[in-house]
């Protein structure tokens, strides 16, 4: 495949020389028009030289995304190309993850807009890739062929689900489409699969989640959270040794499948967990995965939450959707985290711990520990922050590329103002 040649403007090629995989449409030297979204484009500086390969987008303000800045591949799409991603990839994550993890986290992983996650049963494994953008949906073609070669003869228990349902493919001009099993298996279901996750006080141990990989949030778990829950269970199960009279209170707003409160609660031991969420099918897979010893609610917990009593839980986890989905969402969305976390504050026992989570990419992490500190004071409570938390090592950051770090976790004690 033969690219087209776009050039940038001159001294445009600062932020991409240095390693950034965007290119803006502002910084080429035409405005990039008539090509098929995720056509092959080679990127070349003002005086004629190689920078880049990657594909182009007409339709967006990110016009460009870089695949290789290789002069010698000369074709990354291709099967050759995206397996050799994908085994780059897979190389560490297997040794600290054995069990479901994330495979490919996009920019990331040399492989712009393209999201694969990768879950292991007891019998199988599935594969859910999700394409944001036109290029990753025309890297799906080799994405059956690449995984084969990556399991080998694991391949007969593999099953591949396409996840293209997510809203940000319309900044890319795509469809939103129907979840679809690219590959399946024979006797398996993947949206009743059983997963297993790495434990968060064994982490060599599995532990096991009802999912719906087909119809659920996402790719159908959150994988992101992994440090931020070992790092909860660790600083709680030791603090609580001893310190509680009776049943561990525990409160998990936006549970979806019960993830936190699962894994706290095997860990603490006697405990009771009240799962909040707006979606009936997640509460009854986050019941069926905690078990016993747990109510649900089925409410908006942004505005739901004066049901409980003030200083009523021991742990109160809030770990909300994306509040903030664009810069215009930006000021309704501060104060959607203001107010939650103003009343999940309220409802924790001095001594207690407080989960404040924010996956929205265009909130500033000093933005969002104002809204923590006001919120805090808002209530009349101190908090000793003593961890802070991002994305789990599955999910890589570039240093060059600060967009891709965007979730913020604090975990925090908190006390009485005096």
């Amino acid at each position: 495949m033969k690219p087209l040649v776009w050039t940038l403007r001159k001294g445009a090629d600062r932020r991409v020389s240095a390693h950034h995989p965007w290119v803006y449409s502002n910084e080429l030297s035409e405005s990039p028009k008539g090509i098929d979204p995720g056509a092959l484009i080679e990127l070349r500086d003002f005086a004629g030289q190689f920078v880049a390969r990657g594909y182009g987008n007409p339709t967006s303000l990110i016009a460009f995304r870089v695949l290789t800045r290789m002069v010698d591949e000369k074709n990354p799409y291709s099967v050759d190309w995206m397996h050799s991603r994908l085994e780059r990839a897979s190389l560490v994550r297997e040794k600290l993850f054995p069990w479901s993890h994330r495979l490919c986290h996009g920019e990331a992983d040399g492989i712009p807009g393209l999201i694969i996650d990768r879950y292991k049963t007891k019998s199988h494994q599935i594969f859910v890739a999700q394409a944001h953008t036109a290029g990753a949906q025309k890297l799906l073609e080799f994405l059956s062929p690449s995984i084969e070669r990556l399991v080998g003869s694991d391949f007969s228990n593999t099953s591949i689900v396409i996840r293209n349902d997510v809203s940000m493919r319309k900044f890319e001009s795509l469809p939103i489409e129907e979840p679809r099993v690219l590959k399946a298996v024979k006797g398996f279901d993947p949206s009743q699969a059983q997963i297993l996750i790495s434990s968060a006080v064994n982490p060599g141990d599995a532990i096991s989640f009802s999912v719906d990989l087909i119809n659920g949030q996402k790719t159908g778990f959150f994988l992101d959270q992994a440090s931020n829950i070992a790092e909860l269970v660790d600083l709680s199960r030791r603090s609580m040794i001893g310190a509680s009279k009776g049943p561990v209170k525990i409160l998990d707003l936006f549970c979806y499948v019960g993830q936190w409160s699962t894994q706290l609660s095997r860990a603490i031991g006697e405990s009771h967990t009240t799962l909040v969420d707006a979606s009936a099918q997640a509460l009854e897979l986050a019941k069926k995965n905690l078990g016993m010893n747990c109510e649900i609610v089925k409410a908006d917990a942004v505005a739901s939450l004066d049901q409980f009593k003030t200083s009523s839980f021991d742990i109160v986890i809030c770990d909300p959707p994306a509040l903030i989905k664009g810069k215009k969402d930006l000021p309704t969305g501060q104060h959607g985290y203001l107010k939650l976390n103003t009343n999940a504050m309220r409802l924790v026992k001095p001594g207690g711990w407080i989960v404040s989570c924010s996956c929205s990419g265009l909130l500033e992490e000093k933005d969002f520990v104002s809204i923590l500190a006001k919120a805090a004071r808002r209530v009349g409570r101190e908090i000793q922050w003593m961890a802070r938390g991002g994305q789990s090592p599955d999910h890589p950051v570039r240093a060059e590329f600060p967009e891709g770090n965007y979730l913020k976790c604090w975990i925090g004690r908190v006390q009485s103002i005096p």
